[in-house]
């Protein structure tokens, strides 16, 4: 008898409000620093043109972390515990734990910073739930402020590094690979805060950046075609012609994305380190991405490919070379991809795709991926951004020609009506009716 190869562990790691870095490397002059995440794709698949499903945390975390879409699940927009909504056992981490897998919770993935409740927990993993004090809780005493958006806030000296929500959530994995014997694989969790504001960091990142090489994209210079629901229904919240509050708000994001990206080099360092380095996956994510100035906003909540385009990376040991995938993906593709490795049955009711092939340099047919916010929803396909608001209204983009998506092409395009046809038959296929809604009431 052929004996079955030991299935692969998983490490899923959760950025909290991050960009598509690699979009920013030298976009507002001053080079955004990530070296941990450069040198993990340079042995992995970065996709990047990867989508979330909603455009806020909770709906976003419980599509990926279920593989249901929001109109599936019925989270679709702030929920505070969306496990009243959607049971535990429709996460995909149940089903690891029900074939035998040791999973192992580690700060926010699935939802909030705070441990999940009891039931919801014991449910899921099969260790104790774990609590880290967060950045928000650093005294004003040891601390300093660098000006911009929310203050800047900085820690003055490195002796307060542990008091950082990544720093411990870092040592909480280090701790759990040093010491995990078991012969049952696993699955762990690394949630991280950073790059969520209010941006506090260690002093020393703060410091890497010059904020006075901090500039405007030549994009921006003549304005954005903007949508008056959206001047409704999501407002300003940054004057960026303060040219000088704007760059030290972008100083003080690309520092804490900094900031955790030093945290996630201590996790890579210790996974490559462990016993179990050959036999991980390692996936990396954001739940959503960030206005960072334009159009006014330094938040999330919107449907624009900056805060729907979201880092994800896969490392397969078995593949430790860098690929790009420019390719639309979605975030609830993560769940079947998972399920694919381990050869686990796939998950019921879901509308995602393994991307396993595309880690194994296969090309797969186009699609569209999709972007909800309530009755919102907006779609990248090819070149194209098609939103549709909850008023009837709607914005057509060329990402190829506008990624920054100054200028709505409007429905007088060629390719207006065919993207309008597209973007109602996408909705429908992860669970949202157009139709129905602009016949509502």
């Amino acid at each position: 008898m052929v004996s079955q190869a030991p299935k692969k562990n998983v490490v899923l790691i959760s950025f909290d409000d991050a960009v598509a870095f690699w979009k920013y490397k030298t976009v507002f002059g001053e080079a955004l620093q990530t070296p941990n995440l450069d040198r993990i794709c340079a042995q992995s698949t970065a996709f990047q043109a990867a989508y979330c499903q909603a455009p806020i945390c909770s709906p976003s975390r419980a599509s990926f972390m279920s593989g249901l879409a929001p109109h599936q699940s019925g989270v679709t927009g702030p929920y505070k515990n969306y496990f009243e909504k959607i049971p535990a056992e429709a996460m995909w981490p149940y089903q690891l734990k029900k074939n035998g897998f040791y999973c192992s919770s580690g700060g926010k993935v699935m939802q909030g910073y705070a441990a999940l409740d009891d039931e919801v927990h014991n449910a899921l993993f099969s260790d104790k739930p774990k609590k880290f004090r967060g950045d928000w809780q650093i005294p004003d005493h040891i601390s300093m402020e660098f000006g911009g958006l929310r203050g800047g806030k900085a820690a003055r000296n490195e002796r307060d590094d542990p008091r950082f929500y990544d720093h411990q959530s870092a040592n909480s994995i280090a701790r759990f690979l040093k010491n995990y014997k078991d012969d049952a694989p696993f699955y762990r969790e690394v949630g991280f805060f950073g790059p969520h504001g209010p941006w506090i960091t260690p002093r020393r990142f703060k410091e890497i950046y010059d904020e006075k090489n901090i500039r405007k994209p030549k994009a921006w210079r003549d304005g954005f075609d903007e949508s008056a629901f959206m001047e409704l229904t999501n407002t300003h919240n940054i004057d960026s012609s303060n040219f000088q509050q704007w760059r030290k708000s972008v100083r003080n994001y690309f520092s804490a994305l900094t900031h955790t990206d030093h945290h996630l080099g201590r996790v890579w360092d210790a996974i490559k380190a462990s016993p179990h380095a050959d036999n991980t996956l390692v996936i990396i994510l954001s739940d959503h991405g960030l206005h960072l100035g334009e159009r006014n906003r330094f938040r999330k909540h919107t449907l624009w490919e900056q805060v729907a385009n979201v880092p994800l990376i896969i490392h397969d040991p078995d593949q430790p070379v860098a690929q790009v995938v420019s390719d639309p993906v979605a975030l609830l593709d993560v769940g079947p991809t998972v399920m694919d490795y381990l050869d686990l049955p796939p998950l019921e009711g879901g509308v995602g795709r393994s991307l396993r092939p595309q880690v194994n340099w296969e090309r797969v047919p186009d699609r569209a991926v999709p972007t909800f916010y309530d009755n919102s929803a907006s779609v990248r396909k090819g070149r194209y951004r098609f939103i549709r608001y909850a008023d009837g209204s709607t914005q057509f983009f060329d990402l190829a020609k506008d990624w920054w998506q100054t200028r709505d092409l409007g429905p007088d395009h060629p390719e207006y009506a065919s993207m309008k046809a597209v973007h109602a038959a996408c909705c429908l296929e992860y669970g949202f009716d157009i139709a129905a809604s602009e016949a509502a009431p």
